[in-house]
């Protein structure tokens, strides 16, 4: 088991480039993390990361979450130690052969006890301990809910299309509610009543990307808008 590392460090010397990495590549991650808000239970995700390039490489992780504002503690990141809350870099850095995979990072969260209904993001970059411009950056949403696992959607996943969504989103409603949607970051960027039947909502004027939807407090859909 990995020790579980407390003491903050800090290498002064890092200055990452977030831009898309050369050598670095996503082999297959937990993409989004459904956290039940009203039991407090550890949740893991895993991010699988591949070496392209011809040469081996060291690589080290940074956790870049702006702020844990959700129904979630941040919790603790593991990859060649596990590292509490209060530390945001590896310490020692994980080898990944020319080619290879590596499956050695896994983040995890809490929920804390709330019964929020919330979206939030994590980002975590992973970059070449001899060139830090040469990195990945890999988001992961954070979807929290009371009714996460334990019920259903009152407008089921189905009945949301088209998904790709391009300028609108149609979604037939068993009863009256709120279709709520949040981006990658966690901020909201619609909140529309339904009615009973069909809904039409705009979204052209969104970024292209993944974003999350829910309804009455149900819990969160994948909803993605690609123009």
């Amino acid at each position: 088991m990995k020790k579980l590392i407390y003491t903050f460090f800090v290498s002064a010397f890092l200055v990452l480039n977030t831009s898309n990495a050369q050598s670095l590549a996503i082999a297959e991650f937990d993409s989004i993390v459904e956290v039940n808000s009203t039991a407090v239970t550890d949740y893991g995700f895993h991010i699988d990361i591949e070496n392209v390039s011809s040469f081996d490489m060291d690589v080290f992780v940074k956790r870049a979450y702006s702020s844990a504002s959700c129904a979630y503690d941040s919790g603790y990141f593991c990859w060649d130690y596990c590292y509490s809350s209060d530390v945001d870099y590896s310490i020692g850095a994980v080898q990944v052969a020319a080619g290879a995979t590596k499956t050695d990072f896994s983040g995890h969260v809490y929920s804390s006890n709330l019964g929020a209904v919330c979206a939030d993001s994590t980002r975590y970059v992973f970059f070449d301990s001899k060139d830090p411009g040469d990195s990945l950056s890999v988001w992961v949403i954070i979807s929290a809910g009371p009714t996460v696992g334990t019920a259903e959607l009152s407008v089921r996943a189905e009945s949301v299309y088209p998904n790709p969504a391009k300028n609108e989103v149609t979604v037939e409603a068993s009863r009256a509610g709120t279709f709520t949607l949040y981006n990658a970051l966690g901020t909201l960027v619609r909140s529309e009543p339904l009615r009973a039947g069909r809904n039409n909502i705009q979204v052209g004027d969104l970024a292209n990307g993944v974003y999350l939807y829910t309804t009455d407090g149900g819990s969160f859909k994948r909803l993605i808008v690609r123009h």
